[in-house]
């Protein structure tokens, strides 16, 4: 069944079409068909799953800002739009796209890009022209490659691409220093965990299930609340103090040192934080000892915290 605007021409004056969750049914398999909103600068449809396509991909619709046509039962390949360079948010999460993510090299205003939770393959495009980009999310595809560089992407906040098939290193983010969320557990990725000393507003980051090797490193200058390391090959601790602010971090499943451990539980204990969680069990991590087990004990008996240790 087609739905189609282009029987109303007197709507091609319109600029924000919302289709509510409610406005099709799931047995309706509704194509939409809006070439005719030429001035559209916002389409929102989020949930309606009775949309299976849309006969106007929007790629011509260069007046267009904001589509949202996530959880929706949309499939097939992800159009390109090089030529709507107004665009600034792209949300198609949780639908049925295949194929590769287009190039973005031309969306210079693009804020926020939503495709987590679809089917996609290929690469992360480059994202060296998108500075303006503040939160991009590929979670939960069939993605490969490297991570690109994001020394351009200084207004990045969010960063999630876990559970795909990403290899090679993570780069530097040294000059993403308004990045809040880092998720990119689940991949491939090796080499060693870049500093994250420049990332001051960094709260939450999650790199579990992956092949690095090397150091946990510093956290000193972050403000993390959660740290996620389970699952990796991951040796020594660099040091540093810890914010009392850090009050979840897990890195079971490792080859931690027993200096590393001892220093670890040493750092929290200094920390003065109250009611966490640390988890440093399994793998091929060592016992703490001496200062390491007295930090624990304070921990656990004074401070409210599960320490889990081998």
């Amino acid at each position: 069944m087609t739905f189609s605007l282009s029987i109303f021409p007197e709507l091609s004056s319109v600029t924000v079409l919302e289709l509510s969750s409610t406005a099709t049914s799931s047995t309706l398999n509704m194509n939409v068909d809006i070439s005719a909103l030429i001035n559209l600068e916002i389409f929102k449809s989020p949930g309606n799953i009775g949309i299976s396509s849309l006969t106007n991909d929007l790629s011509n619709n260069i007046n267009l800002k904001t589509i949202n046509i996530g959880n929706c039962n949309i499939g097939g390949i992800i159009p390109d739009y090089s030529n709507v360079t107004t665009l600034s948010t792209i949300l198609f999460n949780d639908n049925s796209y295949i194929g590769y993510i287009p190039s973005l090299s031309s969306n210079t205003n693009l804020n926020t890009l939503n495709i987590g939770r679809n089917s996609l393959s290929g690469s992360i495009p480059d994202l060296s022209n998108n500075t303006a980009l503040v939160s991009i999310i590929g979670s939960d595809n069939s993605l490969s490659g490297s991570i690109p560089d994001l020394s351009n992407n200084t207004a990045l906040q969010t960063f999630n691409f876990s559970t795909n098939n990403l290899s090679g290193l993570v780069p530097s983010l040294s000059a993403n220093s308004a990045l809040i969320f880092l998720n990119v557990s689940g991949n491939s990725l090796s080499g060693s965990i870049p500093s994250l000393n420049n990332n001051s507003n960094l709260t939450d980051c999650y790199l579990s299930v992956n092949n690095f090797t090397g150091d946990i490193p510093n956290l000193s200058g972050t403000s993390l609340i959660t740290f996620h390391t389970p699952d990796n090959s991951l040796s020594g601790y660099r040091g540093g103090d810890i914010t009392s602010t850090l009050t979840d971090f897990r890195a079971p499943i490792n080859d931690l040192t027993e200096s590393a451990v001892n220093s670890i539980l040493v750092a929290f204990s200094a920390a003065g934080g109250i009611n966490g969680n640390i988890l440093l069990q399994g793998g091929t991590n060592a016992s703490p000892t001496g200062q390491g087990i007295s930090a624990k004990t304070t921990l656990v008996n004074d401070r409210g915290w599960t320490v889990t240790t081998n």
